[in-house]
């Protein structure tokens, strides 16, 4: 048992295994991405981030909803497999007879990211929910459309309190 426990010391602390080589260090500045710049908010994509929630996130007319979300949502499902609720598009029972109080996170050319606080219909005993959204430009010219790529909930993580 002894000897087991020293070879697998020697092992463990002595023998590193083969040696990977590393790159050279080398002093060049650093790669920074471009930022992108910011644009106005377009209203196209607010309608159908509102449409979104009014169709995806309440979970009526699905049908329709599957066209205003990107592939990057959709995965590979089908309009069947959508249109039976079982959708990667955490529901909530919003209130959309009044406007959501929205704050455009970011806003570029070709995708935006607005922070929304849902609040539930009268009569659901639930708190307000924020949630973020994404949205991606795809097409060009005529073509050119906006739609959902991201839904999530938004929340700082519940910690516990010592005592």
């Amino acid at each position: 048992m002894l000897a087991v426990g020293g070879i697998a010391a020697l092992i463990a602390f002595v023998w590193t295994g083969p040696r990977q080589k590393t790159a050279a260090f080398t002093p060049k500045p650093a790669q920074v991405a471009a930022k992108e710049k910011t644009v106005p908010f377009d209203p196209k994509a607010k309608e159908v981030g509102e449409r979104f929630i009014e169709t995806a996130v309440q979970r009526k007319n699905l049908a329709e909803s599957y066209r205003l979300v990107a592939p990057a949502l959709r995965g590979d499902m089908t309009l069947a497999q959508w249109t039976t609720g079982r959708i990667p598009v955490i529901p909530y029972p919003a209130d959309t007879s009044r406007a959501a109080p929205v704050k455009v996170d970011y806003s570029y050319k070709d995708k935006a990211l607005l922070v929304i606080i849902l609040l539930p219909r009268h009569g659901v005993h639930m708190k307000p929910q924020t949630f973020l959204l994404g949205l991606s430009a795809f097409g060009h010219g005529k073509n050119r459309h906006w739609l959902v790529d991201y839904w999530a909930p938004y929340g700082a993580p519940k910690i516990p309190q010592g005592g």
